[in-house]
């Protein structure tokens, strides 16, 4: 029997913050750089779920406003409504769903949360970070080899803003390793890509990166990796062969582990 069959609503995180259809797009990109958030559930004045808005939603629409200009500024949004951009076709689960299962359905959608709901009424969120923290409490050993993800994306520290967050959009991850002389120096995601929203388009990805990575050897075991990162506070483990990167494991690659 999967050692992952506690109920979800043992490790779901809750007492979210939530946006209101009517907000607009300025107001959920703020509150997810003010909270450190990667998504907002949008919950109508009685509690009732209807849609999400993500990280991804907002950079698709602002690089779509901003145009390519190297003085334009990264990320511009229109003044639309939440409503109008958010996702409707939500993936909800109960909280008496599984962790193993909840982890399979994050892996088979690629998506990084589910929210936790009874009758559209929200009750919490399940993410992959939330899957971490069972990885951490049941010590999964396997290596993280194992579970890694390759090949890496990465962007060089030179190269600027505009580049960096196309390549994220395009290639639907939420990150990308930065590297010098193929070393990796930092990390440029969805999230660094909000808060530098409203620097040029030309400005060198070194500017906005983030120091927040965790570099281990390709045979750390999966709890650890788990543990540090969380300690760390950071979302991407880099699975090291000496100075080379073999691989990266996103919060999708621990579901795996999970599922």
């Amino acid at each position: 029997m999967s050692s992952f069959t506690m109920p979800v609503d043992s490790f779901m995180t809750k007492g979210l913050f939530t946006v209101d259809p009517a907000d607009t797009l300025e107001h959920a990109e703020a509150m997810m750089v003010d909270r450190r958030i990667s998504s907002l559930p949008v919950v109508t004045q009685q509690g009732r779920i209807e849609g999400m808005i993500t990280r991804s939603d907002l950079i698709r629409i602002g690089r779509r406003q901003a145009g390519m200009r190297r003085d334009a500024s990264l990320l511009t949004f229109p003044k639309r409504t939440v409503a109008s951009a958010m996702k409707s076709n939500l993936i909800l689960v109960t909280p008496d769903m599984s962790v193993g299962e909840a982890a399979r359905l994050m892996v088979k959608k690629r998506v990084h949360r589910v929210l936790v709901a009874e009758d559209r009424m929200l009750r919490g969120l399940f993410s992959t970070q939330d899957v971490m923290r069972v990885i951490e409490a049941l010590r999964v050993t396997a290596p993280i080899h194992q579970y890694m993800s390759t090949p890496v994306f990465t962007v060089r520290s030179t190269e600027p803003l505009s580049l960096a967050t196309d390549r994220l959009a395009k290639a639907r991850i939420s990150g990308l390793v930065v590297v010098e002389d193929s070393w990796p120096v930092g990390v440029f995601t969805q999230a660094e890509a909000l808060i530098a929203h409203e620097m040029e388009n030309s400005t060198p990805v070194e500017e906005s990166m983030s120091p927040r990575f965790l570099s281990l050897a390709a045979d750390t075991r999966l709890f650890r990796a788990a543990a540090q990162a969380a300690a760390l506070g950071a979302r991407r483990v880099l699975s090291m062969h000496g100075p080379r990167i073999e691989g990266l494991l996103s919060g999708l690659d621990f579901a795996k582990a999970a599922s």
